[in-house]
């Protein structure tokens, strides 16, 4: 595939089709080793069914097949249940990886966050990846959250 193909960004309330490919890979990615079935990741999803409301998935699609999402939810951190929402889950296909799609797919999320009013997206995430995530937009809010390796990051919303 041509490093110039098209990415097009939906949310999975608009392509409930991609919902088991999504799910699969949420499954094969965090949720394997904690679920014996990929049934409870794609019930979850489920309940991402309106347009720019919490919680919502993004998916990145080139000519028409997902190759990456992320998800926005209203907790992802059991050590921060004060703050919300967040982003999780944010996943491109190998194949398609180094092409700027996660940071597309970061931008429109917190694009749907400002339409919906939301003042900021939070993301737990590894210190070794806080890189990706301060190129778009996030700081870092809280080091050694949990375990000494996370970091939670914040990015604020501006409301058009």
């Amino acid at each position: 595939m041509s490093r110039r193909m098209t990415i097009a960004l939906k949310q999975l309330s608009e392509c409930p089709e991609h919902l088991e490919t999504v799910g699969r890979w949420i499954y094969e990615e965090w949720w394997s080793k904690r679920c014996d079935s990929p049934e409870v990741v794609l019930n979850w999803l489920r309940s991402h069914t309106k347009l720019d409301t919490v919680p919502y998935s993004v998916i990145a699609l080139a000519e028409g097949e997902p190759v990456g999402s992320c998800c926005v939810i209203e907790n992802d951190c059991i050590h921060r249940p004060q703050y919300a929402p967040w982003i999780a889950a944010v996943y491109v296909r190998p194949d398609f990886r180094r092409r700027g799609i996660a940071s597309m797919i970061l931008h429109e999320a917190a694009s749907i966050a400002g339409r919906a009013r939301i003042k900021g997206l939070f993301i737990d995430c590894l210190a070794v990846t806080a890189s990706v995530y301060e190129k778009n937009g996030w700081a870092i809010y809280e080091r050694a959250v949990g375990d000494k390796e996370s970091v939670v990051m914040l990015r604020k919303i501006e409301f058009a």
